[in-house]
């Protein structure tokens, strides 16, 4: 595809090129008709060509390479997106097969190969809607709904929600949010923002703390969340927001993560004209900080 175009923009630029120098070569033709002039307007036929030919062949690989970049971007996307769908489809119907095999057994004696369906079921869903968010955020279909709101008391509500969870596991959640921050901005996106995040800490944090931070400096909001986890390889630390990607070691801990909640979350964070980055010490913790 990206060869095709190339080479029709190669083609539209020699023409026009082309056309150009014929004018200027032509009057130069006309205004003498000796031997000599015939011969000089040869010479600039030629040149004019292979002018032509350079000057389209540049433009073309500086003008294209945005393009051929957005191109393999799509075609990554598809390919993990279709590797991924993979392996829940494949249990559904795993799951599904044997119960089909048993046609005369009890929905109770099944509930088992149910639930796995039930949960894969799960697992797609969300997949299938993270990349929706992503698909419609590259076309820029994906806007924000601006309003002013209270962000420190959005980031307590979804923090507590949490608290469950981390008890569950045995995991100490802080808090030390600065009270009475006002914010312009998507409320349902930078809730989600912190679900994300703090889903992230929980699931690689086996046992541990996590702290919250809301902090307001000069005009500009920081946010962090930090994780006394398993930590990032220091190779990792800017990897983690591409689409897809899971250091390998984080597998193991969360096999059902699909590597696309950082990539959402970059997202959000830079339609709010933010800066999301990563720091950690491998073994021992993670810290998301977010600079609104």
């Amino acid at each position: 595809m990206v060869k095709k175009i190339r080479k029709r923009f190669i083609l539209f630029n020699m023409i026009v090129i082309t056309c150009v120098f014929i004018f200027l070569a032509t009057v130069i033709y006309f205004g003498s008709t000796t031997n000599q002039s015939i011969s000089r307007f040869v010479s600039i036929m030629i040149i004019i060509l292979l002018l032509s030919f350079v000057t389209s062949y540049v433009i073309s690989k500086y003008a294209l390479q945005p393009i051929k970049q957005a191109w393999q971007k799509q075609l990554d996307f598809t390919a993990d997106a279709s590797h991924e769908l993979r392996t829940p489809l494949a249990v559904i119907k795993t799951n599904l097969e044997i119960v089909m095999d048993n046609p005369d057994e009890t929905v109770e004696s099944q509930m088992k190969w149910l639930q796995n369906i039930e949960a894969e079921h799960t697992r797609m869903a969300k997949l299938v809607e993270d990349l929706l968010t992503l698909s419609r955020a590259d076309i820029g279909e994906q806007s924000l709904f601006l309003s002013t709101f209270m962000i420190d008391e959005v980031i307590r509500q979804v923090t507590d929600t949490f608290r469950p969870l981390c008890q569950q596991k045995g995991i100490t959640l802080k808090q030390d949010i600065e009270m009475g921050i006002s914010f312009h901005g998507d409320e349902k996106r930078i809730s989600q923002l912190i679900v994300i995040l703090l889903d992230n800490a929980v699931q690689y944090t086996p046992h541990g703390n996590i702290t919250v931070r809301l902090r307001q400096k000069e005009g500009k909001l920081e946010l962090t969340v930090q994780d006394t986890g398993k930590g990032i390889p220091k190779e990792d630390t800017q990897k983690i927001f591409e689409r897809f990607y899971r250091a390998n070691h984080t597998r193991s801990l969360n096999p059902d993560g699909s590597g696309l909640g950082l990539s959402i979350a970059k997202w959000i964070v830079a339609e709010h004209n933010g800066t999301i980055s990563a720091k950690s010490e491998l073994g021992k913790w993670t810290k998301i900080t977010v600079n609104l």
